[in-house]
């Protein structure tokens, strides 16, 4: 007798992504869901250290431009529920 063999799918839609930092780095966050499985929120935060100057208004803008794309994802996931029912 052979064993069952499951094979899952795992889609992936983009949430959200943009530039955080004036160096380039990049916030990425995408929703999973994985056949089987309960959905998910992947963010993908750079993988090096991000890097900016002292002056308060440099982190400020690295905080605005973070919880812009995390805004903007959060925005598209209702969105996306909404229509799923």
């Amino acid at each position: 007798m052979t064993p069952e063999v499951t094979v899952t799918t795992s889609s992936r839609i983009e949430l959200a992504a943009g530039k955080i930092t004036p160096s380039g780095d990049s916030l990425q966050v995408e929703l999973i869901q994985p056949g089987g499985s309960p959905p998910a929120v992947l963010i993908t935060w750079p993988a090096a250290p991000s890097v900016t100057n002292t002056d308060p208004r440099g982190l400020a803008t690295v905080a605005a431009a973070v919880v812009r794309v995390l805004a903007e994802a959060q925005a598209r996931l209702t969105k996306i529920r909404r229509q799923q029912g």
